[in-house]
């Protein structure tokens, strides 16, 4: 299914580096904290989104 969506952000014109999926259990949560700071700081340094924001 998620390379289904991949498939579906690139048709759309989104890069695919703004989606990622990650396996993490409820009791990982340092890890999820980990995860969550490295893909903002990834989205950040992409920029803002091509996309225009809809009315």
């Amino acid at each position: 299914m998620f390379n289904l969506t991949q498939e579906l952000v690139k048709i759309l014109g989104i890069d695919p580096a703004r989606l990622r999926l990650e396996w993490i259990s409820s009791a990982e949560g340092t890890r999820f904290a980990e995860v969550a700071t490295e893909f903002t700081e990834q989205i950040r340094s992409l920029g803002p989104s091509s996309l225009k924001q809809a009315a």
